[in-house]
């Protein structure tokens, strides 16, 4: 039996290198994908987006906090303008290949959003988009 399962081992090792030998480009099944960030046992980030052959079609957050603060309901215009930072970040993938555009959030900056929002004084924090993103696509379709 340990035989038979080292073998197994092996082969979906071997696999598994095969199929990642990068030259295929990997492609993502359409339907609709969910991920999340969490960072110190606090669920921060939650996106929900649809995929097409690879084209975003569609991008909401399911959440968005930190801190015991909730981005998406509140009256703090502070807030609100972090929030708005955040999807604006995020409605970039939006018509574009999510193999190519994810790395476009890594600066925000180039992409005409402002890293230091001027009404707010906050900082957009794209990274917990990306880690969210890339959660989402490492689980799979979450609906078709």
């Amino acid at each position: 039996m340990k035989k038979i399962l080292g073998l197994v081992i092996v082969f979906m090792v071997a696999f598994t290198l095969a199929a990642c030998d990068g030259n295929d480009e990997v492609s993502y099944e359409d339907g609709t994908y969910r991920g999340v960030f969490i960072d110190r046992d606090e669920i921060q980030v939650v996106v929900q987006f649809t995929l097409e052959d690879n084209i975003v079609q569609a991008v909401s957050f399911r959440s968005l906090s930190y801190a015991g603060t909730d981005y998406l309901n509140t009256d703090n215009e502070i807030v609100e303008g972090i929030a708005q930072q955040h999807k604006d970040a995020f409605e970039h993938l939006v018509d574009k290949d999510i193999r190519e555009a994810l790395v476009d959030l890594y600066e925000p900056g180039e992409l005409g959003l402002e890293d230091v929002d001027g009404r707010t004084g906050a900082t957009i924090r794209s990274n917990k988009i990306i880690s969210a993103v890339r959660d989402a696509l490492n689980r799979g379709v979450y609906s078709y």
